[in-house]
């Protein structure tokens, strides 16, 4: 097969043809992808130039003009065959430049350069060393120099270098690039540096090269194991991919997850130094899922947790889950398992109950049916209730620390007995929940016997029998709501606002009952029959109409 055939061009091409069909073909058969075919190409390219200069220097010598019709007369002379050149030993020249690409390097380029120009082999050295530079596995630093004195890969490099050469040094170079990114995650600041020379490297002026490089350094941002707010600003800073009233130059999708992961870096950050603290439910919140504490301290903390601590994890739980759900599958101690089993629903109404109930029968058994006045047995109820409400915040307080340090013995006892040792459900924790309650009984049976323990754990039983109903469900979460959402003040106000009126009512019902036939106005007859004299004796218990009405006679 000929070279003319190899190139789909017609014997008679010239230079211009020649090089253009053969960088359109050098696209179909790249050195990288086939070797073969590109080796085929080039002999054939080479074959094709040779034979066009063989051309250009044939001259027709003649003293003057050829006729017209000897031309015609003649046969055309067949267009010889180029042949391929035979080897040769190299030129001086090329031994020259051979010599002088010995121990070449970055620093030494440019005096190397100059040595080829002055002695006037400058294009076999070029040729040479772009040969080297592919050659060699880590030319990085040389080709870098080689492109700033020799204006390779721009519009101003020789045309007389082999195009497959340069890409193939280009796509090199690009590799380098991004092993040398790579190499770099873990220093922002030699990460930055890099970023910089690539940025005024003259092979990266083009527009698909800066579009390359956009893409190679949001591609490295994506990939480093630490993100870097600040390397990312400069970054930005440097390519202009912040600038506002245009799209950005970083191309899709990774301009966007590169936003995604600032924005998650900067949630992070906030987290952290909210964890830091100690004020506030979304300190504790954020200590809770983002504290990185182990199993017993992430109890302790549970414990005193309040009704709003407990929302603010859930509401950063679901900002976690909207905003940033990739954290889920990066941070496993965020998962609920771990920190929603320690929220202990605690009934806030039963012990309340139990001890005014308590309080009451004390005050009605004790005091008011042995002749105590209203007032009174309502005011001793009152003091007394606060007292047992003092004695039970303590030994909750108390039950409370007494959990901190013993709470696997606690989790044991209520994996193991939990259903036995209550009637509520879900069941309470031994220590933690059900411990000062059965400690406040045994002072109360102290302190009024057994008819005020029988009505303390009777109440509480009751109580704990509706919890098993789905029905009282509702209520509980009424009072738990209330609980959480309305003021403390407000509460105790409304509290006393009932309280009043009820000790007046209770006092006049108290002292409003049902008298016998004529009691209490046995005295207003007895004093009517002494002032009317005309009222025969004996003198009746009840006067008629005519006999009250009648008018006093002399």
């Amino acid at each position: 097969m000929s070279c003319w055939e190899v190139l789909g061009l017609p014997a008679d091409a010239d230079k211009r043809s020649i090089k253009r069909q053969y960088a359109n073909l050098l696209k179909q058969h790249r050195p990288d992808e086939d070797p073969e075919g590109f080796q085929r190409l080039r002999e054939a390219y080479e074959q094709a130039l040779a034979w066009a200069d063989w051309q250009q220097e044939v001259v027709v010598e003649a003293d003057g003009p050829i006729p017209v019709d000897w031309l015609e007369t003649q046969p055309a002379a067949p267009h010889p065959e180029p042949r391929p050149a035979e080897p040769q030993g190299p030129s001086p020249s090329q031994r020259l430049a051979m010599q002088c690409l010995e121990g070449i390097s970055a620093a030494n380029l440019a005096e190397r350069v100059a040595q080829a120009r002055l002695y006037g082999y400058e294009q076999d050295f070029e040729h040479g060393l772009l040969r080297h530079c592919l050659a060699q596995e880590d030319a990085y630093a040389l080709a870098q120099a080689a492109i700033s004195q020799l204006h390779w890969l721009t519009p101003w490099q020789r045309e007389d270098l082999p195009v497959g050469a340069t890409e193939q040094l280009r796509n090199q170079l690009m590799e380098l690039a991004w092993s040398r990114l790579t190499e770099a995650w873990h220093d922002s600041q030699r990460f930055l540096d890099l970023a910089r020379q690539l940025g005024a490297s003259p092979w990266l002026q083009t527009l698909d090269a800066r579009q390359w490089l956009n893409q190679c350094l949001a591609m490295a941002l994506l990939q480093t194991p630490r993100w870097s707010e600040e390397l990312f600003d400069a970054i930005c800073a440097q390519q202009g991919w912040k600038q506002t009233g245009h799209h950005s130059p970083c191309p899709e999708p990774w301009w966007s997850q590169l936003l995604a992961r600032s924005h998650c870096a900067t949630f992070l950050e906030q987290q952290a130094r909210l964890a830091t603290t100690t004020d506030g439910s979304d300190s504790k919140a954020a200590r809770m899922l983002f504290g990185g504490l182990d199993e017993d301290a992430r109890v302790r903390l549970s414990m005193t947790f309040s009704a709003e601590d407990w929302a603010a994890c859930e509401a950063l739980y679901r900002t976690v889950e909207i905003r940033h759900p990739h954290l889920l599958e990066e941070l496993p101690e965020l998962a609920p398992d771990n920190w929603r089993p320690l929220r202990r629903q605690t009934p806030i109404m039963a012990v309340p109950l139990a001890i005014l109930g308590t309080s009451a029968c004390m005050s009605w058994f004790f005091e008011y049916r042995l002749g105590g006045s209203f007032f009174s047995s309502v005011l001793d109820m009152l003091m007394r209730a606060l007292l047992l409400g003092v004695v039970a915040w303590g030994l909750n307080a108390f039950c409370k620390v007494l959990s901190r340090g013993a709470w696997r013995l606690d989790q044991s006892l209520h994996a193991r007995f939990g259903q036995w040792l209550s009637l509520r459900r879900p069941a309470p924790l031994p220590i933690r929940e059900s411990l000062w309650v059965g400690l406040l009984g045994g002072l109360i049976y102290l302190a009024g016997g057994i008819l005020a323990a029988g009505t303390y754990f009777g109440i509480l039983g009751a109580l704990a029998v509706l919890s098993r109903r789905r029905t009282s469900r509702r209520g509980p979460s009424v009072f738990a709501r209330l609980y959480e959402h309305v003021p403390g003040d407000v509460l105790i106000g409304l509290f006393l606002g009932m309280l009043v009126p009820l000790v007046l009512l209770g006092n006049a019902l108290a002292n409003n009952g049902a008298l016998a036939v004529n009691q209490g106005l046995q005295a207003w007859p007895q004093r009517t029959c002494v002032a009317r004299q005309s009222t025969p004796p004996p003198c009746p218990s009840e006067l008629s109409t005519i006999q009250w009405h009648s008018t006093s006679q002399p």
